[in-house]
């Protein structure tokens, strides 16, 4: 039997395999000919240290990732390694741009802000990011041909913003294999000739049929919201039908004169009238519509309906109406009755969850202006550069901790997809600015995966960072940038 585990040095994880009688020496002299890290500059990020002789076997559980800190040494004989390409081969603006870790933006081809903005937030959701980025094509021929070169190109572009390798990306094949895979995005203007803009809600549409399409249930059940429907004859009370098999990937919030707040605005797009002709009577009737939903998907998208046909333009104007949007969203109240139970259980669990974090927060902010992070350890033996990895690896370890506890409220019957609670986290808008959607600009707005209260802008090319306090501008009230999509996660996850 061997003790495995791995060991995690600038960004790259080693895994190890040591005899079970093995000792803190022998695996320093591992690490030193895996990362070229002497043994004496190495720091592991165990509780109590590791020490020469200590028995690793009891002190390290099998399948563990444990933090190596430490600087390589050039100098060091060791075996032949893979070439690799270092930060100074770069250019000096692709160089500020991996230090800084700013994400990159994407050039506007010509009126192509809708698809930049969007490409941008759905870069940001983490699954869909990874699923897409280990995206193989198939070798052999099948349906959906389109569709697949839709997501390479994506993937492709998902690369690019990964690397960082430049400041910024050009999505030119992206946008080829766009038009041609769906042809309403190649629309031209008649009298100057240039390609129209486009909505991006429809875009972000589109691009979530190619998924499903292509990479299948999997993913797109982290997305999908299932409804039970009830259609009731508001003038014949035995005329009721109940559907349980209705779903959408996303949530639509309908602004009237009275909406000031999203969440009336779903109540209302779930609660709706329609006439029609009843097949009990047979006379028209109204008929009311109410769904609630059944299945809550880890990732929840808000459609806010602000475009509608206007006659005397002959264009889809914009509703400019403010209508207030929540960092947090408590969605209880959409839920039906025996589902909503089970998720207000867990959310009150979470809750409890979410309070003992933000003490331990408190506590090592305290800790942190009286010793710094290095935890008892002098800084003064230790180079910027190690301070900045200690400090990385503990808030690493202690995201890593927190996820973990979360983890353990979630209920034992979740089922693949489905959001643990009926709380979300906003982590991202798609907004627009101007009078309808066939002009105008878009943006996205992205909460940082590890500061909640840091976020970016992308305005095409240009990445800037800004408080979470502006977020909260973006509810509408004018031509400026408005919501149009946000994006929520699930609480804890």
């Amino acid at each position: 039997m061997s003790l495995e585990f791995s060991v995690k040095h600038s960004g790259k994880v080693y895994p190890i395999s040591l005899p079970q009688d093995a000792k803190g020496t022998d695996l320093q002299l591992k690490v030193e000919e895996l990362t070229q890290v002497p043994k004496d500059r190495q720091k592991f990020m165990l509780k109590g240290g590791l020490s020469s002789e200590v028995p690793l076997n009891g002190l390290i559980k099998s399948g563990q990732v444990i933090m190596v800190l430490g600087t390589p040494d050039a100098n060091l004989v060791s075996k032949p390694q893979k070439e690799h390409r270092f930060i100074e081969d770069l250019d000096e603006s692709a160089q500020m741009q991996h230090l800084s870790q700013m994400p990159i933006g994407l050039k506007n081809l010509g009126n192509t802000c809708y698809m930049n903005s969007t490409l941008q937030a759905l870069y940001q959701i983490k699954p869909l990011r990874e699923e897409i980025l280990k995206f193989k094509p198939p070798k052999e021929n099948r349906s959906g041909e389109q569709h697949i070169q839709l997501v390479i190109e994506l993937k492709r572009c998902f690369q690019q913003l990964s690397d960082r390798s430049q400041e910024s990306a050009t999505p030119i094949l992206m946008l080829a294999t766009l038009r041609k895979c769906y042809p309403q995005f190649a629309e031209r203007d008649q009298e100057s000739g240039f390609y129209k803009q486009q909505d991006a809600e429809e875009l972000f549409t589109q691009i979530f049929h190619s998924l499903s399409v292509v990479l299948g249930e999997n993913l797109i059940k982290k997305f999908r919201i299932n409804f039970q429907t009830t259609i009731k004859d508001t003038a014949n009370e035995q005329d009721v039908t109940i559907k349980d098999d209705d779903h959408d990937m996303k949530l639509q919030c309908h602004i009237s004169g009275t909406t000031n707040f999203m969440k009336s605005g779903l109540q209302e797009s779930l609660n709706e009238s329609i006439e029609k002709r009843s097949s009990v009577t047979g006379v028209n009737s109204v008929f009311s519509v109410q769904k609630k939903i059944t299945k809550l998907p880890e990732f929840l998208t808000v459609q806010y309906v602000r475009f509608f046909w206007k006659k005397s333009t002959g264009k889809k104007s914009k509703i400019l109406r403010k209508v207030v949007f929540p960092f947090q969203l408590d969605v209880s109240d959409l839920l039906a009755s025996e589902y909503a139970q089970k998720k207000i259980k867990v959310r009150e669990d979470l809750r409890e969850v979410e309070k003992e974090k933000i003490e331990d927060e408190r506590e090592l902010k305290k800790r942190k202006t009286n010793g710094g992070p290095a935890d008892g350890d002098s800084q003064a033996s230790m180079t910027p550069r190690e301070i900045a990895e200690t400090e990385r690896a503990i808030e690493e370890s202690t995201r890593e901790r927190w996820s973990q506890e979360y983890k353990k409220r979630f209920p034992s019957d979740l089922s693949p997809g489905e959001n643990p609670s009926c709380v979300y986290n906003l982590i991202g808008v798609i907004t627009h600015q101007g009078a309808n959607s066939e002009s105008g600009h878009y943006q996205s707005f992205i909460r940082d995966e590890i500061d909640e209260n840091k976020w970016y802008r992308f305005n095409d090319d240009k990445v800037s960072v800004i408080e979470k306090e502006k977020i909260e501008s973006l509810a509408g009230g004018g031509e400026s940038d408005s919501a149009l999509i946000l994006i929520y996660k699930g609480f804890g996850l």
